[in-house]
C-alpha cells in the first residue's frame, strides 16, 4: 500500500503531466494551480498538524470499520513521520516543474 505522501506525489505528477499535454489554457491553469497546492500541502507544517489533528480526532471518535481505522492509522503516522522530518531538516524539499 502507498503512503499517503506517495499518493500525493502521484497525484501531483499526474495533474503536471495532463496540464502539459492540456491545449486548453484554464485547465492547464487549474491543473497547475492543484498540482502546486499539492506539493505545498506536504511542506506546510501547519497543514500537517492540522492533518494531524484531524487524524488523532477520527481515531478518538472510535472509528468502526477496521479497514477504514487502519487507513487513517497509517496517514496518522505518515503525517507525523513527515512533519518530524521537515523540523528535523531531512524532508527533501523539491518543486514541481510545469
Amino acid at each position: 500500500m502507498k503512503s499517503v505522501v506517495e499518493e500525493l506525489r502521484a497525484e501531483a505528477r499526474y495533474l503536471v503531466e495532463t496540464a502539459n499535454n492540456s491545449s486548453e489554457a484554464q485547465l492547464k491553469k487549474e491543473l497547475s494551480e492543484r498540482a502546486e497546492a499539492i506539493a505545498n500541502s506536504m511542506e506546510d507544517p501547519e497543514i500537517i498538524e492540522m492533518n494531524i489533528r484531524r487524524y488523532q480526532s477520527m481515531l478518538a471518535g472510535g472509528l468502526t470499520d477496521e479497514t477504514h481505522r487502519k487507513a487513517v492509522d497509517e496517514m496518522l503516522a505518515d503525517a507525523q513521520t513527515l512533519l518530524s522530518d521537515l523540523h528535523a531538516g531531512t524532508y527533501p524539499q523539491h518543486r514541481l516543474r510545469r
